[in-house]
C-alpha cells in the first residue's frame, strides 16, 4: 500500500484520501486537482535544478565526460 504524510507524522493511505476527496463538491476537487498539479510541477522543476547542478559540479570536478551519442554508446558498450 502506498502511503504520505498528511499533516505530521500520521500515516495516510492513499484510499483514505480519495475518500476524503469524494466527499468534497466538485468545485472543490476541481480546485485540489489544480494544487496538485502546481505542486508536482514545481517538485519537478526543483529535480531538473537538481540534476543541473549535480551536472555542473561534476563538469567542474572532471568526473562527467562529453563526446557524441556514438561516443556514449561505445562506452557502454565497452
Amino acid at each position: 500500500m502506498v502511503q504520505g504524510h498528511l499533516m505530521g507524522t500520521d500515516a495516510v493511505s492513499i484510499n483514505t484520501v480519495l475518500e476524503y476527496v469524494d466527499k468534497l463538491d466538485i468545485e472543490d476537487q476541481q480546485y485540489l486537482q489544480e494544487i496538485i498539479h502546481r505542486r508536482l510541477l514545481d517538485a519537478k522543476r526543483t529535480a531538473i535544478v537538481s540534476r543541473a547542478k549535480q551536472a555542473k559540479a561534476n563538469v567542474r570536478k572532471h568526473t562527467s565526460k562529453s563526446g557524441t551519442a556514438k561516443d556514449l554508446l561505445a562506452d557502454l558498450n565497452g
